[in-house]
């Protein structure tokens, strides 16, 4: 009875999915990415505004939502590329790209609304290891059906 119940467990243990560390590479990209990128611009923002308050707004929009998803997105795209070999190119940088900041976004944004926790360092380096696989999932899975190079 002992050598079945190993068998099973030992079974069982081979079952369960263990998250693969390229994913939690690919993760770890990107939200470093985001990061960095986010801590440049809230540090930037007061330099930003005061310049021509309509110009300083415009191009702290253009930096937030049109530069910043798609070095995101581009960095997603060579990281699925050099990670999980996958053949040809997504030209949705831009969407892509704004699709992670969206997600992330939304969890800075959950967490000042509720946990009245601002956005700062301390958070950005507690967010990049608990989000890295979360952020490689979305990040694999965001570029719309992308398949591995075949073995010939």
């Amino acid at each position: 009875m002992g050598d079945l119940r190993k068998k099973q467990w030992r079974n069982g243990l081979q079952r369960m999915r263990i998250p693969a560390k390229k994913v939690f590479i690919h993760g770890f990209i990107i939200m470093t990415t985001l990061v960095v990128i986010q801590l440049l611009l809230d540090v930037s923002q007061n330099s930003f505004l005061p310049y021509m308050p309509p110009l300083g707004f415009a191009f702290f929009l253009l930096i937030s939502y049109f530069i910043q998803p798609l070095v995101v997105g581009v960095l997603n795209i060579v990281a699925l590329h050099r990670l999980y070999n996958c053949e040809g190119w997504q030209i949705g940088f831009w969407l892509n790209g704004f699709f992670l900041l969206l997600v992330f976004s939304t969890i800075n944004l959950l967490l000042q609304t509720i946990a009245h926790v601002p956005f700062s360092t301390l958070v950005a380096i507690a967010e990049i290891p608990l989000l890295s696989y979360p952020f490689g999932y979305l990040g694999k899975f965001s570029n719309r059906g992308w398949q591995t190079k075949t073995k010939d």
